[in-house]
């Protein structure tokens, strides 16, 4: 059996309810995961998550920006944009659309399978 970080996680969180210390409960992965076992300052961590009440075993949602900007909507904006102007710059592409130079980029080249020939975007086919 595979251990994943949930499982890691549940492990420590169980064995935290049963009052083990961190150093045990992360001698005891070592044992079990070998190299894959999580480290020491991560179990701690869980450790104290857990010792303050935290009943969750599931990650906190982060800040930032989430990663679905390439979706069907901005694939056919660029496309659109694309089939008006075929002279249109990646840069310029970027400026409308609100994206980053690499993501208008990496939705032209693996998504839409256009590259540049003598200025203009064509098909790889």
């Amino acid at each position: 059996m595979e251990f994943t970080k949930e499982n890691m996680r549940f492990y420590n969180f169980m064995r935290c309810k049963l009052g083990e210390s961190a150093k045990l409960i992360h001698e005891t992965l070592q044992t079990v995961c070998g190299d894959y076992a999580c480290s020491y300052q991560t179990v701690c961590r869980w450790v104290k998550e857990f010792n303050e009440s935290k009943e969750s075993l599931s990650d906190c949602p982060r800040p930032g920006r989430l990663k679905s900007y390439v979706n069907e909507q901005t694939t056919a904006s660029i496309k659109k944009d694309i089939d008006e102007d075929p002279h249109i710059s990646v840069r310029e592409l970027s400026d409308t659309t609100g994206l980053s130079y690499g993501t208008v980029y990496t939705i032209i080249a693996e998504h839409l399978r256009m590259k540049k020939v003598c200025a203009r975007w064509v098909s790889h086919l």
